[in-house]
């Protein structure tokens, strides 16, 4: 047995995306019910839930002054590859001293950067952080707690590479303001 499935699980999405066979045989071990979908519902589906996702992000995204540069499709780019993340007040979003894995941008909520335990930087609706860690590969130089509830949206390190080229410059140049003190991870 390679994996168990409970209510509300799903399986069989990866032949219906890559119209590939089937990987491996699901057998029931009790009595149950189970609700199927074809192909062309399910990349219906798929389509119109990317669809919606990446029209709400760009929405977004037209708010954040970093990005104001880009093109329709550079930002659509982007809003692709978006996670959506969740932080509860007093919750350390990223933590001075680790690796950093991902860049934020703040949607909702109200963040702060903190080095030695002193508040160096206030975010807001719009403003992104972690990108140090990535820029320079290097830990992350403070640590960013969330104010409030917050909703931050993340591209991990590879996606930023590959989309964030052209603001290297940009993100290069943003970091000069920073003093040790103020980085922001």
């Amino acid at each position: 047995m390679v994996k168990k499935y409970s209510a509300g699980d799903s399986f069989g999405e990866l032949a219906l995306l890559y119209n590939a066979p089937r990987a491996a045989t699901v057998k029931a071990t009790s009595s149950c019910t189970l609700w199927a979908m074809d192909r062309t519902t399910f990349r219906t589906i798929l389509l119109q839930t990317t669809s919606q996702k990446r029209q709400l992000y760009e929405k977004f995204l037209d708010d954040v002054p970093l990005l104001k540069t880009l093109d329709n499709y550079e930002r659509a780019a982007i809003a692709d590859v978006l996670e959506a993340e969740y932080f509860d007040e007093g919750h350390e979003i990223i933590t001075e001293g680790q690796p950093g894995d991902k860049m934020y941008l703040l949607e909702e909520g109200e963040a702060e950067a903190r080095t030695g335990g002193n508040v160096v930087k206030h975010y807001k609706h719009g403003d992104y952080f972690g990108e140090l860690a990535l820029l320079n590969n290097k830990p992350r130089a403070a640590t960013v707690v969330a104010v409030t509830k917050c909703k931050c949206v993340s591209i991990d390190r590879k996606s930023f590479k590959r989309l964030f080229g052209k603001l290297d410059g940009i993100l290069q140049r943003n970091t000069r303001e920073y003093d040790v003190g103020t980085s922001k991870g």
